[in-house]
């Protein structure tokens, strides 16, 4: 029987960044991806938000994820309870940074790991960067 391992994030403009999170999260077992739903992102980042039909399909196509969840709260706190992970994954950005969902981490009993490299992508970044134009053609899609 394998490790179950979480990751969560909105991965709205998936970026080596997230495959390299993915592969690193891959090498302690099962993968479960924990996306955040529409409503967060949207707020998060307004018109500049991908689906989550769409961000979903794409996360299902990764040979590193095993499974994909969406969950509606803006912290993964009941997530991470309901399915009580053995390993909990955050990428280098959450580095020294305390984290909502740590309590939950510690009732179940998961141990968390951040990702031990340099941050290089910045979704917030690489969003603002796209013209409006590209997102109402994706939403148009879903």
């Amino acid at each position: 029987m394998s490790t179950e391992v979480l990751v969560t994030g909105t991965f709205n403009i998936l970026h080596p960044g997230h495959i390299r999170l993915l592969e690193f999260a891959s090498r302690y077992g099962l993968v479960t991806v924990g996306i955040n739903a529409d409503p967060y992102l949207k707020k998060k980042y307004g018109d500049h938000a991908l689906p989550l039909v769409d961000r979903t399909y794409v996360l299902n196509s990764i040979k590193h994820v095993d499974s994909v969840i969406a969950f509606m709260e803006e912290d993964p706190s009941s997530l991470v309870k309901r399915l009580k992970p053995k390993i909990y994954i955050k990428g280098p950005d959450y580095s020294g940074v305390e984290l909502p969902e740590e309590n939950a981490c510690k009732q179940v009993g998961a141990h968390i790991i951040i990702q031990p490299a340099a941050k290089e992508y910045n979704s917030g970044e690489l969003v603002t960067g796209l013209p409006d134009s590209i997102f109402n053609k994706l939403n148009k899609y879903s």
